[in-house]
């Protein structure tokens, strides 16, 4: 039913070419290959079609079907957009080469509805973007031709790729409204080419009542029955799957498949942060004992439950999560060591994450953990929804008891000072 789809895959070293053959190449093949099948999760890699192209290549010839499901690509859309280049024709061209290539499931190209607050205004602030109903219809349509070109593609080259629709709106009329606008612009004779659905937060917003949202927006629309794959973008925590596993528990999400992507726990090799086996952060520092006690003790315990082939000291574990790969190839020659202890460091974090994710889809209210009873009361009448008119009384019931941080919808009518 679920799909664990890793990014940021630097963070493991696969950007080395010594992860892609010999020894090394069989050993993380068993590491990763060890999370699929577990809590009713394959596992998967995503790589940029833009910035990353290199690794599109290596993940489907060297790991696809071994460690790995498939491979997902994204378009790279945020990624151009943000080192202010202009996104042509010709780059998505390439783009589009790329995912037929070295991908299963390709990102699609989609434009965001929304508008920018001033001159001052930040991207990355909620407060300075609005819903533009005004070029809501050429986003939809654009992006509609998008799949179009991006099927064009995968078709003359062959390809078995399938592209992820990406659907936008602001509320359900117009995430209904985007998909028949988007299909008019795609062959009929190509929607059987549509791999999955991911459900955009851009002109909506992203806290927990926008994803609960979404959540129910997704089965009013035409491609709820059209397909069956459901993709979430960008799941950082647990709490982010509440809404999904709540529209599983209503019987809404019968026979679905839903993966997510995520680069929480291969940044956490990084950035010092371990999912422990209590379902919360551990961050071990680079002290072999820290304030909190001997965490690199406690993590190495954990990984040998979860990765019981992985077998080291507290102190060899200590010293290679400590040192980069080329700095200890240096001292002994071997590149291995630290590449293998990131690796189980990684694979029994997530093993942890999907664990967790488990006791909730078995049990519902364990949800509770997560949040104020004031907010899992709203959850839990939210997983007793079952069609458009249960959701508007919940919305206008309980939807005010959970975390909102919306999109505003339109152009405010005056503005703040700093715009």
């Amino acid at each position: 039913m679920f799909e664990y789809v890793a990014s940021g895959l630097s963070f493991l070293r696969c950007n080395f070419k010594d992860t892609h053959t010999g020894y090394l190449l069989g050993e993380l093949n068993k590491m990763w290959g060890h999370i699929r099948g577990k809590y009713d999760h394959e596992f998967s890699f995503l790589y940029n079609a833009y910035i990353e192209k290199h690794f599109g290549e290596v993940f489907y010839g060297a790991y696809r079907g071994k460690g790995i499901n498939q491979v997902y690509a994204d378009s790279g859309g945020l990624q151009i957009v943000t080192q202010g280049l202009t996104i042509t024709p010709a780059l998505k061209q390439k783009v589009y080469e790329s995912q037929a290539m070295y991908s299963d499931c390709a990102m699609s190209f989609d434009e965001i509805p929304v508008s920018i607050i001033g001159t001052k205004a930040v991207r990355s602030d909620i407060n300075s973007k609005y819903f533009d109903r005004n070029k809501f219809e050429w986003c939809a349509r654009e992006s509609g031709r998008n799949v179009k070109n991006q099927i064009d593609t995968f078709i003359a080259m062959k390809s078995d790729a399938k592209p992820m629709f990406i659907v936008q709106g602001g509320d359900l009329d117009t995430y209904i409204k985007w998909c028949e606008l988007a299909l008019e612009e795609i062959p009929k004779e190509y929607h059987e080419r549509i791999g999955g659905v991911a459900m955009g937060s851009g002109g909506i917003g992203n806290g927990m009542f926008e994803d609960c949202k979404r959540a129910f927006y997704y089965t009013q629309t035409p491609l709820f029955e059209m397909n069956n794959h459901l993709h979430l973008l960008g799941i950082g925590a647990v709490s982010r799957m509440v809404p999904t596993l709540a529209m599983i528990e209503s019987g809404l999400y019968t026979n679905k498949h839903i993966s997510y992507d995520s680069t929480t726990h291969t940044s956490g090799v990084q950035m010092g942060r371990y999912y422990g086996p209590d379902f919360s952060w551990i961050t071990p520092g680079k002290h072999f004992i820290n304030e909190n006690g001997p965490q690199y003790s406690i993590i190495n315990a954990d990984i040998k439950k979860n990765v019981p082939f992985y077998d080291v000291t507290d102190e060899v574990f200590h010293e290679v999560m400590n040192i980069s790969v080329r700095k200890y190839q240096a001292k002994t020659n071997d590149p291995n060591p630290p590449i293998l202890a990131f690796n189980a460091y990684f694979t029994s974090s997530v093993i942890n994450f999907l664990r967790h994710l488990d006791t909730m889809r078995k049990d519902f209210s364990q949800i509770h953990t997560l949040m104020s009873d004031d907010e899992y009361n709203a959850m839990m009448a939210f997983s007793r929804v079952k069609n458009r008119v249960d959701f508007e009384k919940w919305e206008n019931e309980m939807g005010r008891y959970l975390p909102s941080q919306a999109v505003r919808d339109g152009i405010p009518a005056t503005l703040p000072e700093d715009f």
